[in-house]
């Protein structure tokens, strides 16, 4: 039954992610949310908001079937059990995404693009003694991880443990944004890494629905943004590229083992490093294959 209803809500969220672009894209543009990509060309930005539409679309959803099933219209079935794992588990994973979209999108309302780094952010509060955006969107980030650790966390988790997610959702929230800078390289990332998460989640460890289930409208939402994304056409911005970030942690620490998420932490460590020190576009375009990769399908 899950499996059912799992495709059901892929051909509405598919449906609905299509129906939103250009009302989305009009919106954006209507109200003045357009700005240069990195080669100077306007375009409409916070394209990311149909991510966040589709979380609570399915939200909507599931509150829906909830209510169906439990008028006992369906009759009765361990299907009702099985709905509200899932709603319980999406509507955890919904709320502290959508405030990690918020923050994102008032960065992109108000922050300033010219700040940018640890150091960068250091400097404007030293300079100007009040905080930059980005840290608010910093400080804020680590609050809200740090309550999505504990609420799916449980008794027999380790501090340690919780500790590693922590950092990890913190980094992998921001790693997403700091790909942000050319066409598709952010959506590549996290589309190609939720592939492998999930794979392994449903073939290798035999987790239940439930656990992954949160992130079917963010991947959903990224498949449908791709074509416009990698042509350069719409820009994801701050919240959109924090909330792929945010979703992609959040399958890592509820899927993969400590092991694989301390290996990860290392991987994402380095890139903050990378960016902090020079460029991770840099690095790329050093790197034959990733150089590569990272223009495969950009016009």
């Amino acid at each position: 039954m899950v499996i059912i209803g799992s495709i059901l809500d892929l051909i509405v969220l598919g449906a609905a992610g299509w129906w939103m672009l250009p009302h989305v894209r009009r919106f954006l543009e209507a109200h003045g949310q357009v700005g240069p990509n990195y080669l100077g060309h306007p375009i409409p930005r916070g394209m990311g908001g149909v991510l966040w539409l589709l979380l609570w679309l399915q939200e909507l959803v599931l509150q829906g079937a909830v209510r169906l099933e439990s008028s006992g219209l369906m009759g009765e079935s361990s299907f009702l059990k099985e709905i509200s794992s899932l709603e319980v588990n999406n509507r955890v994973f919904t709320f502290t995404a959508t405030f990690i979209f918020l923050l994102g999108w008032t960065d992109d309302l108000i922050g300033s693009k010219a700040v940018k780094g640890l150091k960068g952010h250091f400097q404007y509060w030293m300079e100007s003694k009040t905080l930059s955006m980005g840290a608010v969107k910093a400080l804020g980030t680590v609050t809200i991880a740090a309550w999505l650790v504990v609420a799916v966390g449980n008794d027999q988790t380790p501090i340690w443990q919780m500790g590693v997610e922590l950092i990890l959702l913190i980094l992998m929230t921001n790693t997403l944004n700091l790909l942000d800078v050319r066409p598709g390289r952010s959506l590549k990332a996290f589309l190609g890494s939720s592939c492998v998460v999930l794979f392994v989640g449903l073939y290798f460890l035999d987790l239940e629905t439930s656990v992954f289930f949160p992130m079917i409208p963010v991947c959903m939402g990224g498949l449908i943004l791709y074509s416009l994304d990698i042509r350069g056409l719409v820009m994801l911005g701050d919240a959109g590229s924090n909330l792929l970030g945010f979703t992609l942690g959040y399958g890592i620490i509820m899927i993969l083992p400590w092991e694989a998420q301390c290996v990860i932490v290392a991987v994402i460590g380095f890139l903050h490093k990378q960016a902090e020190v020079s460029s991770i576009t840099q690095m790329i375009e050093q790197n034959r294959f990733l150089h590569w990769l990272d223009r495969l399908g950009r016009t």
